[in-house]
C-alpha cells in the first residue's frame, strides 16, 4: 500500500519532470502573461511588502495561528514557539530575512508528512479518491503566514471581483447569489439560448506549474524580495506518505502550491487570474448582459461557473482557452465531472449540444458551492430545504 500511494503522489507532484520547460514554452508563457495581466502593484505598494520581516509580524502570526494543530515532521508544535518566543525570534528572523541575500532553507525544513483521508462515497481502491493532508513544519507555516498577511491587503486590487475564494472582503455567497440572479433574470435579459457550465479541474492546486506561477507574480509587480521569499518555499521541497503510522521514503515535489501552507490560496488565485481575464475579454464568448455589464463567470478558487449565452459559439471557445491555459500552467479539465445546466435551451438545440460537447448534462439541478441551483428559481427552496 505504501509503495502504491508513494508512486501515485510522486507522479502527481512531479508533472513538470515529464514536461520540462523549453524555449518555446517559456516564450508562450511570456506572451500569454503580457496579453492578459493588466493589474499590477503600484511602486508604493511594492515597497511596503519588500521591507525586512519584523519581530512584530512574527508575534502577530503566532497569535493568529490556531493552537492544537498537528505538528510537521520536526514534531515542534505552535506551543514550542509561543513558550520560547523570545529565545527563538532572533534566530527565526535571521534565517528568513537572509533569504533575500541568496540564502536558502535546509531541505529538512521544507519536507512534509502527507496523511490520507478517504473521500466520502468514493472508490477506496483508487489512490486519487483519498484526500492528501500535508503537515508542514511550524516555522515554515509561520513564515508563509507573514508573507500572506503582507500580500492580503493588495490581492483585491490584483484579482477581479469574479474570484471570491480566499480573497479578503469576499465570500462564497457572492458567487452563489450571482448564479441565482442570473437564472432569475435571464428570461428578461436574453432571447438567445442560455446555460450554466460548472467546470471541475483535476487537483488544480497540486498541478500548478512553478515557472508559470513565478512569471505571473513578476508580471503582477511583486518585488524581488517577495519573490525570493516565496521561491525559498519552493526550492527542493519534499514529502513522505503516512499510511497507518508507517512513513514512505521521501520524494521530491516540483509542481503545485504547498497544501497546508497559508500562502497557497493566494498564490493559486494569482496564477488563475490571467486565464479568467482572458475569458472576460474573449470576443467569441457571450455571457449574460445586465445594463452595461456582461457577466461571464464567477469563481471560488478552482470552482468555476460560467454564464453561457449562444453556447454553439461560446462553448468551443471556452474549451480552446482551457486547452491553451492548461498547456502553460498544467491545469486539467475533467470533462466527465463538468456539468451543464440548461436554463433557456430549446429541446432540439439541447440534444445537439449534448452530442457535441463531452460534459455531463444535469437533470433538474446543479450543485455549486453546496447549493443546488435549479433552472426555475421557484424550485430553489424545494431543492435546498
Amino acid at each position: 500500500m505504501l509503495g502504491v500511494f508513494r508512486s501515485h503522489f510522486h507522479s502527481l507532484y512531479n508533472l513538470d519532470k515529464t514536461t520540462p520547460p523549453t524555449f518555446t514554452l517559456t516564450h508562450k508563457i511570456e506572451t500569454y502573461l503580457q496579453t492578459h495581466v493588466k493589474c499590477k502593484l503600484s511602486t508604493a505598494h511594492r515597497q511596503l511588502i519588500e521591507a525586512p520581516i519584523t519581530d512584530e509580524e512574527l508575534r502577530i502570526a503566532i497569535k493568529d495561528t490556531p493552537t492544537g494543530k498537528a505538528p510537521g515532521p520536526d514534531g515542534l508544535s505552535l506551543l514550542y514557539y509561543k513558550k520560547l518566543l523570545d529565545t527563538l525570534t532572533p534566530q527565526w528572523l535571521s534565517a528568513f530575512n537572509s533569504l533575500t541575500q541568496g540564502g536558502c532553507l535546509h531541505p529538512a525544513t521544507l519536507t512534509a508528512t502527507v496523511t490520507l483521508l478517504p473521500k466520502p462515497g468514493k472508490d477506496l481502491d483508487q489512490c486519487s479518491d483519498y484526500r492528501p493532508i500535508s503537515l508542514l513544519n511550524q516555522d515554515v507555516k509561520l513564515f508563509a503566514k507573514v508573507l500572506a498577511t503582507r500580500l492580503k491587503p493588495f490581492i483585491p486590487g490584483l484579482v477581479h471581483v469574479d474570484q471570491t475564494g480566499f480573497i479578503p472582503g469576499r465570500e462564497a455567497k457572492d458567487s452563489t447569489v450571482r448564479a441565482v440572479n442570473s437564472i432569475h433574470g435571464s428570461p428578461r435579459l436574453t432571447t438567445a439560448p442560455f446555460l450554466l457550465l460548472s467546470t471541475d479541474c483535476d487537483k488544480a492546486f497540486d498541478r500548478v506549474r512553478w515557472d508559470f506561477l513565478f512569471r505571473t507574480l513578476s508580471h503582477m509587480g511583486l518585488g524581488e524580495n517577495m519573490i525570493l521569499w516565496i521561491w525559498a518555499l519552493y526550492t527542493h521541497p519534499s514529502a513522505r506518505i503516512n499510511v497507518n503510522g508507517v512513513l514512505s521514503a521521501s520524494f521530491p515535489i516540483s509542481n503545485g502550491t504547498r497544501q497546508g501552507c497559508p500562502l497557497s490560496p493566494l498564490l493559486f488565485a494569482l496564477s488563475l487570474e490571467p486565464f479568467l481575464k482572458a475569458v472576460r475579454y474573449a470576443p467569441d464568448i457571450a455571457g449574460l448582459r445586465v445594463g452595461n455589464t456582461e457577466h461571464r463567470l464567477t469563481a471560488y478558487a478552482d470552482d468555476l461557473l460560467f454564464f453561457v449565452r449562444s453556447p454553439k459559439v461560446t462553448l468551443p471557445t471556452l474549451l480552446h482557452m482551457f486547452a491553451d491555459y492548461g498547456t502553460l500552467s498544467n491545469l486539467k479539465l475533467n470533462m466527465d465531472q463538468s456539468e451543464i445546466m440548461p436554463v433557456l435551451i430549446p429541446p432540439r438545440e439541447a440534444l445537439a449540444l449534448q452530442s457535441s460537447f463531452p460534459f455531463k448534462w444535469c437533470q433538474g439541478q446543479l450543485k455549486y458551492l453546496g447549493t443546488f441551483l435549479t433552472p426555475d428559481t421557484n424550485d430553489l427552496y424545494r431543492a435546498n430545504f
